[in-house]
């Protein structure tokens, strides 16, 4: 008889995830005292359309009734590093749903529904189950660059809307 050893139980990276829906999840709102909703619109439109090579293919739903922007954006996950350090970029995508709405004095962001661009809907909840039979160790590595991507996201969304655009006045020379 022989045993084979068990491998080390593996811990998958810590990412935000939502308590109700159970799906990885930021959110979050900001508080931009002095400001309407209708200037806080115009720059997550702003931020949208600078953000993105493509707004037109990202942008979902533009409701400036409602003052709520919701956006699908993608991004390449890269392969792990090699045997020098160097991250290489892969055929893989993911997308995520990015929604951002605004109120009197603060605007609210959320994004969600993160997921691996297959041929079917792949949730990158199952990159959390490292019990699967499909759990790849890369999948790891995908977790840490979809945190990466978000925090990146939503420190790019923070810096453009609650800092007011300087007006250059034309007639002050």
């Amino acid at each position: 008889l022989s045993h084979a050893q068990k491998p080390e139980p593996v811990t998958p990276y810590p990412v935000s995830i939502d308590s109700i829906t159970k799906l990885i999840t930021y959110q979050g709102v900001a508080e931009v005292s002095g400001v309407n909703k209708e200037e806080l619109y115009l720059r997550i439109n702003e931020w949208f359309h600078t953000s993105y090579k493509n707004p037109a293919e990202v942008i979902r739903e533009n409701d400036s009734l409602k003052f709520i922007i919701t956006g699908k954006p993608r991004f390449r996950l890269l392969s792990p590093p090699n045997k020098e350090g160097v991250k290489i970029g892969g055929n893989n995508l993911a997308q995520y749903t990015i929604t951002v709405a605004a109120r009197d004095g603060r605007f609210k962001y959320e994004l969600t529904n993160f997921n691996w661009i297959q041929p079917s809907y792949y949730a990158s909840e199952r990159w959390l189950d490292t019990n699967a039979k499909s759990y790849l160790p890369v999948f790891n590595d995908y977790l840490q660059q979809l945190d990466a991507q978000a925090q990146k996201e939503i420190k790019s969304l923070k810096d453009a809307v609650m800092k007011a655009k300087s007006v250059k006045d034309k007639d002050k020379w």
